[in-house]
């Protein structure tokens, strides 16, 4: 029978622990949000005094996102809107619509829209 004392047990988990730290993550999570923090207003009152409008922007969850859970469509929708609006260079988007529910209906497409203006402000 093969036995293993304690030292040569905890010399292991600690050669293992060494071994780990060092090696750095094998596969990155890649982080999809914009550089530069967008603002994201909602509601019909919105002052845009100073603001220039860059134009419409949509942002939604792909079908393919489906099976995710309801929070994690609704991040992944906010985050393609927010790209959107960076690539055209704005830091504010004005949310006109949205189709987020929380309630799923069964064989009713699971997609969240996001869409609004695009504003560059000052």
């Amino acid at each position: 029978m093969f036995a293993i004392t304690t030292n040569q047990l905890l010399f292991r988990i600690v050669i293992l622990a060494v071994f780990m730290i060092s090696h750095p993550v094998l596969a990155e999570a890649t982080d999809t949000r914009p550089n530069k923090p967008i603002l994201l207003l909602i509601g019909e009152e919105q002052d845009f005094t100073g603001c220039t409008k860059l134009g419409s922007v949509t942002g939604a969850s792909q079908e393919s996102d489906n099976d995710k859970p309801y929070p994690q469509r609704l991040i992944i929708a906010r985050t393609n809107l927010q790209n959107e609006a960076a690539s055209m260079g704005a830091n504010t988007i004005h949310v006109l619509r949205s189709n987020t529910t929380r309630i799923e209906v069964p064989g009713v497409n699971k997609q969240i829209i996001f869409s609004g203006e695009a504003y560059y402000c000052e």
